[in-house]
């Protein structure tokens, strides 16, 4: 049988200076206000504070991208930022958990699969989100 699929996808792009800033400010604030316990443990599990910076401003834009693609951003219509949350699958690449209102948002939309891209050089972290529905 044949389903209808809808395809949404989000992009986003971060600056790591920004992230820099604030793992070498120990800004544990803003990093508990975005990030889960998760991300946070992976992030820090590097000694370098620059590649630190690059996991926290991957996951950033990782969440921007999501937001996109449910067609809600952040921090609007129930969807936060600890409600998309970015794993690493058996074989470490990253995939996407949704928890909470982001979780409601998808089911709403018919969500069946989402994927996520991660990417960083030149001083910029990248997220590209391809969410497919169901119909």
């Amino acid at each position: 049988m044949i389903r209808n699929m809808d395809v949404r996808c989000g992009i986003d792009i971060v600056d790591i200076s920004r992230f820099i800033k604030i793992v070498n400010d120990g800004n544990t604030a803003f990093i508990n206000k975005c990030f889960t316990e998760g991300e946070i443990e992976y992030c820090e599990s590097s000694k370098n504070s620059g590649k630190k910076a690059e996991r926290y401003a991957a996951r950033f834009a990782a969440k921007e991208a999501v937001g996109k693609a449910l067609g809600s951003g952040l921090m609007s219509e129930g969807v936060g930022m600890h409600d998309i949350e970015v794993i690493k699958d058996e074989k470490g690449a990253p995939k996407i958990s949704l928890s909470g209102g982001a979780l409601e948002h998808a089911r709403r939309l018919g969500m069946s699969s989402v994927s996520i891209s991660l990417t960083h050089d030149g001083g910029m972290a990248a997220a590209y989100c391809v969410m497919l529905l169901g119909k």
